[in-house]
This record gives C-alpha cells, sequence and structure tokens, in this order.
C-alpha cells in the first residue's frame, strides 16, 4: 500500500474514533492559536550562517550605500557581496579613488556583515580597458592589463585584513567575445595578486550566468589544470535565474560533479539569484506578474531550497536598482545603445524611489529575516528524513536539528511551479517516524506568525509523530519545536 494511502485510511479511522477533526483549517485561514511573530536578529547577533545578501551596482551609482545601510545588520545576512569597479576606483589614470569603497567595507564590518568583494568590469580610460557594465568585454591591452593589475594589488594591499572573499569578474559566458581561455586568463592574474598578499583568501571564480553551459565551465578548469593553477580557485558561483525556484538544482550538481573531477576541492555556491516584486519588461525573471507576495515566496523557496541542499546562497539585491541601460543583447551579442535607457531592477528587499532613497521594506525584507533569525549554523541538515503525507502535491521537505540537541524543524512547501499571490492553503497531514517535537509549533515563514499545534492536531508513538491538519502552501512553512524560534509578542 503506498505511504499516502496509507495517511489517509489512519486519518479517516482517527477521525471516526475521534481523535481529531477532519480538515478544521479553513483554506485560507491558520486556526491554530497565535502565539506571536518570528523575532529577527541583527547579523552581529548570529555567528554565521548560510545566507548572503547583494549590494552590487553601487560602483555605477544605481544604489546609494548610505541610504539602505542602516537596512543591511538588521537583515541577518552574515556576508554582502560588493563590486568594487574599477572605472570608480581610479577615474583618471594612475589616481585612485578608494575613499567610496572604505566607508561601505568599513561600515558593513562594524554591523557583522563580511565584505564579498568581486573584482568587476573594465576601465574605460586606457584603450583596450575593456567596458563598465554587465556583459562588457575585459580589459585586452597590455597598458591596461598592467593597468588593472595595479588596482587590483592596490585594493588587495588596502583590504587585506577586512575582505577575505573575493570574486573575479561577473558573468563573463553573457558576452561571446568573452571565451573561457581569456575569462582563464584574466582570473590567473588576478588571483595570483590576491594570494601573494592574501595566502589565505577565499577565491570564487566564474559567477556564472549560464548555469547548463558545461562547456565553458570546463575549458575554464582545463585552462586552469593545464596550468597548475586549479590552486587558485576555491568555489564556483553560480547563478541562473529560473521561474520555478527548485527548477536548476540537476544543473547545479552537474557543475559540482564536473568542478570536482578537477579536483575534489572545489565547490560551488549560489552567488546571486532575486525574484521581482512587480512585473517588469527588464531583466531576469521579466514578463511575469509578479507582487511582493509572490516575490516574498520565491526568496523563501530558492534560500531554504538552498539550505537543504547543503548550498550557500544570496539574494539580490537588498534594494531596488535604477539602472542607466547602455546597451542591449541579441542572443550572446552585446550591442551598444545610441541613448541611455533608464530602468528599475525590482528586484530589491527594500523599494527605492528614484533618487536612490528608501521607499518601504518589502514583504521579502521580513521573509528573509525570517530565515536568518531561525536557520543560523547551530542547526545541521538532517539528511534523508523520512516522511508520509497525505498531500498530493509535490512538495520540498528539509529537516533539521540543533547541534548537540536533537529538537527538529521540519521546512514544508508545494514546489511544483512558478509561486503565485495566492495564499490559500490546503490541510495535509505528514507523519515523521524519526522526530523530535517537545512542545511544536508551526510558522509560516512569509509572515513571520507562529501558532501553536494543538494536542488534537499531533500525536507521538514514540520516536513517529503524526502532525494533522496542517495549512501547506506554495510557500515554506516550518513545523519546529518551540525551542528553536525565538518568538515575539
Amino acid at each position: 500500500m503506498k505511504n499516502q494511502e496509507f495517511m489517509k485510511i489512519n486519518y479517516i479511522i482517527c477521525f471516526l474514533l475521534g481523535c481529531y477533526p477532519a480538515f478544521s483549517q479553513s483554506e485560507s485561514e491558520i486556526s491554530f492559536s497565535r502565539i506571536g511573530k518570528v523575532q529577527s536578529r541583527h547579523a552581529r547577533d548570529i555567528a554565521g550562517s548560510n545566507f548572503s545578501i547583494g549590494g552590487e551596482t553601487m560602483d555605477r551609482d544605481y544604489t546609494d550605500f548610505n541610504a539602505w545601510k542602516s537596512y543591511l545588520g538588521p537583515t541577518g545576512a552574515k556576508k554582502v557581496r560588493l563590486q568594487a569597479g574599477w572605472a570608480k576606483c581610479e577615474p583618471q589614470k594612475g589616481v585612485y579613488n578608494f575613499t567610496w569603497l572604505d566607508e561601505i567595507i568599513d561600515e558593513c564590518l562594524a554591523q557583522g556583515v563580511e565584505p564579498w568583494l568581486q573584482t568587476s568590469y573594465g576601465n574605460p580610460i586606457y584603450e583596450g580597458g575593456g567596458q563598465i557594465f554587465l556583459s562588457g568585454g575585459f580589459p585586452t591591452s597590455e597598458v591596461a592589463l598592467d593597468a588593472w593589475d595595479r588596482w587590483v594589488a592596490a585594493m588587495v594591499d588596502r583590504y587585506q585584513g577586512k575582505v577575505k572573499v573575493w570574486e573575479i569578474w561577473n558573468e563573463s559566458d553573457l558576452n561571446e567575445k568573452n571565451p573561457a581561455d581569456e575569462y582563464a586568463k584574466i582570473f590567473i592574474r588576478t588571483a595570483e595578486i590576491i594570494r601573494a598578499e592574501i595566502p589565505d583568501a577565499t577565491i570564487y571564480g566564474l559567477s556564472l550566468a549560464g548555469i547548463s553551459n558545461l562547456r565553458y565551465v570546463d575549458e575554464f578548469l582545463t585552462y586552469l589544470k593545464d596550468r597548475d593553477k586549479l590552486h587558485l580557485l576555491d568555489e564556483i558561483t553560480l547563478h541562473g535565474y529560473t521561474f520555478r525556484p527548485e527548477a536548476n538544482y540537476r544543473n547545479y550538481f552537474k557543475m559540482l560533479q564536473l568542478a570536482q573531477s578537477y579536483d575534489p576541492r572545489i565547490q560551488i555556491n549560489q552567488g546571486e539569484l532575486g525574484c521581482p516584486s512587480e512585473k517588469q519588461p527588464y531583466y531576469a525573471l521579466r514578463g511575469y506578474d509578479w507582487t511582493e507576495t509572490s516575490q516574498a515566496k520565491w526568496l523563501l523557496r530558492r534560500l531554504l531550497g538552498d539550505l537543504g541542499h547543503d548550498i550557500h546562497s544570496l539574494y539580490f539585491s537588498i534594494i531596488d536598482m535604477n539602472y542607466v541601460r547602455k546597451s542591449r543583447r541579441e542572443g550572446k551579442k552585446v550591442i551598444l545603445l545610441d541613448e541611455p535607457i533608464y530602468t528599475v531592477n525590482t528586484k530589491g528587499l527594500l523599494r527605492a524611489n528614484k533618487d536612490n532613497s528608501v521607499a518601504a521594506k518589502k514583504q521579502a525584507y521580513g521573509a528573509f529575516q525570517n530565515i536568518t533569525s531561525i536557520f543560523d549554523n547551530t542547526l545541521e541538515r538532517i539528511p534523508n528524513y523520512p516522511y508520509t503525507t497525505t498531500a498530493d502535491s509535490s512538495l520540498s521537505v528539509y529537516a533539521y536539528q540543533r547541534r548537540n540537541f536533537d529538537y527538529q524543524a521540519v521546512t514544508i512547501w508545494i514546489d511544483s511551479s512558478t509561486p503565485t499571490n495566492e495564499t490559500t492553503k490546503i490541510s495535509a497531514d505528514f507523519e515523521f517516524p524519526i522526530g523530535n517535537f517537545k512542545e511544536a509549533v508551526y510558522v509560516d515563514m512569509r509572515t513571520g506568525e507562529v501558532y501553536d499545534i494543538p494536542d488534537t492536531n499531533r500525536t507521538r508513538n514514540g520516536t513517529k509523530y503524526t502532525f494533522s491538519n496542517i495549512p501547506i502552501y506554495d510557500s515554506p512553512i516550518v513545523i519546529a519545536d518551540r525551542r528553536l524560534i525565538l518568538i515575539k509578542e
């Protein structure tokens, strides 16, 4: 007999015997008694976690750090991804301006958030210096490459002791004029400068947009291997925007398998992914009727999915970005525009005004805080956690327990399609054969609301726990021992 059929028969028997009421939950409401809300935690109060936040595009002034810096530490993120921006750092040949970057790095550290610094984009003041925008070309002339080396060396000297995580370039695979061997050349020269001054630096490579492009990665790794340079690479950062957040794990693990066939030490890292909060005509995940609700669902599903696959992950980005588009893509070709186009990328946790000031927090900001509050590095994933359910939908289910403390938290969501704006829930029963919940609570990770799971909706037989009438939908909920959740009234 299938597990779902068994659970349904068991449910009917219990209902007839009066063990618990059948489907007492409204489809759109939660009838459990409310306890409170998840209490957010500042980054300074979290020793470590799986989650980073994006602070990109300040090198081109698409966001203003002074506008959003007070919102950074309260996210609970433990790393922030920053783009150094060669052209902004060296506006005149041989004259560096690091003041803007100094202020950002020092403030991030003061808030308990580790800077993750990307050396990125070219500098048009040099002939053959490359472009300053996404999909732009690398510096190619000897004069420009020598200037690039000097800029990187100046940064490394300036920020050693402050910056340990370095990423080299951004999404070079988007431009057909940036082949893998050319990327490998700039990676090697940059990584060697970093390692010479910071031997224990963590170096991220590729920052890959097209995660199915195994050939590009293979050619890059072959180039490193043939020159005995694989030791320079610690992790490959992958992007890969998909409407259904869970859609690209198969490709992620193909990348991991490929990388570790060259060197088992190399890991993968989800280095940039985000979701718009409204329908937009440009940028990744465009053309869909996104809302703040579906954005928050997407964020939760992707970051908790990464956690469930033991992949470090970053949400892109902390605030909406007011872009000045100077190019467009046709396939892999990058075409410069005669006139710039001003657009907004609405993937931020914060809504931005046109002057880059903060307009408001979005639902996604609170959802991100709910994740970082609960899922820090004191929790460890329980591999292959067994469960049965009456739910007919495709589910993502992952379980965790605190180190040296056996109480558990189980994340559950319907994962079959792109997140919607609908918040209607369905009821389902769950059986966990190796569970451990002394005082079980239910958490809606999108809203942060915490509810008591009453005795009528849970039974225990040894380590087997059965939870009935649990509201689920296409956004993560958590069944957890109350001791794992910091709750405010």
